[in-house]
């Protein structure tokens, strides 16, 4: 019986879907939605079976306050004319609101705590952050006399830490988070991922996880050139190196909870379709919750072979196939991986 019972959970984990986690780094346009914004509404239109997780982004959080420079920020200013209390200003209430048309698409609000940097933000902060998305709600937008539904449906976490010693703070921070969306019922779906960029010690990873919605165990680009969006140290994505405890959670059980998101996907080494689907159905294989691949920073949306739409086509068809058995990333050694550093609000 144990025997069966291993199989049928392994077999679950195998078909589990891997839906897209898309950090939305990019201005959304105006009357207009930009290029970049509308590539995401296109895919998602044209995968209705893929479920797109979006995280918004003005700028490093939701006001011109949020980052350091933010007095250098145009967007979101309150001495702009169509300045928005709640919502930056109407380029964003009005194509936030178009995103949250779209049923298969779930807004998150990016929240960054640089947790393990010297230059940590406080608890209070970051609350702070997460209350004024928790205020996102009905706000005027361009060209309609109804207000657009600026709502936002859960919470990135960007850069928090892989140590034990930031468990108080997050559980702090996740609780409070729950509770003033919770506050707002006619939100529907809320969720919260982590972004450690790595993966957590291997005695921080359950609580982080229980924290969590979803985790960020891997963070990185595929390209082996050097450059500002790719940094050393890190190592170059490949899902043939994806190991226990190394890119997945150390804990297989919780791969059904673990993200990778990967960027600059071009050459070198060789960034194709044939490539990209072949390191979408190796990544799919690993029961992950979501996950995403862009062959520019996320600052853009349609550079190919990583363009969104073959992203999600590519994810539709590996999630369809079902009868591929799923590879044990614990059988293989594990390795410690170099941290990316991350990217915080538009360039």
């Amino acid at each position: 019986m144990k025997l069966a019972l291993s199989f049928l959970a392994l077999a679950a984990m195998a078909w589990a879907r891997t839906e897209l986690m898309v950090p939305l780094h990019a201005y959304p346009g105006g009357t207009t939605m930009s290029v970049q914004w509308a590539a995401v509404v296109d895919a998602a239109h044209s995968h209705p079976d893929m479920h797109f997780y979006v995280v918004i982004n003005p700028n490093s959080g939701p006001k011109n306050t949020s980052g350091p420079g933010a007095g250098d920020i145009s967007n979101c200013s309150p001495t702009g004319v169509d300045y928005i209390p709640h919502g930056c200003d109407k380029d964003w209430s009005t194509n936030v609101g178009r995103l949250n048309q779209v049923s298969n698409i779930q807004t998150l609000g990016y929240v960054y705590a640089r947790y393990g940097h010297t230059d940590r933000r406080s608890v209070e902060k970051i609350e702070e952050d997460i209350k004024e998305w928790a205020d996102w709600d009905l706000e005027a937008g361009w060209g309609s006399s109804q207000p657009s539904n600026i709502s936002i449906h859960g919470i990135w976490f960007d850069e928090t830490g892989v140590d034990k010693g930031n468990e108080t703070e997050f559980r702090q921070l996740t609780d409070y988070a729950r509770q003033v969306f919770n506050a707002k019922t006619d939100r529907g779906q809320f969720d919260i991922v982590m972004n450690p960029g790595s993966n957590p010690a291997a005695d921080y990873e359950q609580a982080l996880f229980d924290m969590a919605d979803a985790v960020v165990t891997r963070e990185t680009c595929w390209t082996t050139t050097v450059g500002d969006e790719c940094p050393t140290p890190y190592t170059a994505y490949n899902w043939t190196g994806i190991t226990c405890g190394d890119g997945a959670p150390f804990s297989q059980a919780l791969n059904s909870k673990a993200v990778v998101v990967v960027h600059e996907f071009h050459d070198p080494p060789e960034a194709t379709n044939a490539t990209l689907l072949e390191q979408i159905r190796g990544t799919v294989r690993q029961g992950f919750h979501s996950a995403y691949f862009t062959s520019g920073s996320y600052a853009n949306t349609t550079i190919e072979p990583a363009s969104i739409g073959n992203v999600a086509e590519f994810f539709s068809l590996a999630n369809n196939e079902t009868s591929v058995p799923m590879p044990n990333p614990c059988t293989a050694n594990m390795r410690v991986v170099g941290r990316l550093a991350h990217h915080q609000g538009l360039s």
